[in-house]
C-alpha cells in the first residue's frame, strides 16, 4: 500500500476490513495468536497512516 496513491475513502476502508478480520480472528483464537497479531500490527499500521494524512491535511 502506497501512502502517496491511497486516497482516504480507500484507507477507511481497509481499516475497517482489518479491524473486522482482527476480531472475527480474536473469537476463533488467543489474542496473543501469530494470526491475530499479525492484523493488528496491519491495523496499526493503517491507523498510523489515517493519522499522518489526516493531520497533515489538518495543518495544511
Amino acid at each position: 500500500m502506497n501512502q502517496q496513491t491511497i486516497s482516504k475513502q480507500e484507507l477507511l476502508r481497509e481499516i475497517e476490513s482489518a479491524r473486522d478480520k482482527m476480531n472475527k480472528l480474536s473469537y476463533k483464537m488467543n489474542r496473543t495468536s501469530e494470526e491475530v497479531v499479525q492484523v493488528s500490527t496491519y491495523l496499526d499500521k493503517l491507523l498510523n497512516q489515517y493519522q499522518f494524512q489526516y493531520q497533515k491535511s489538518r495543518s495544511e
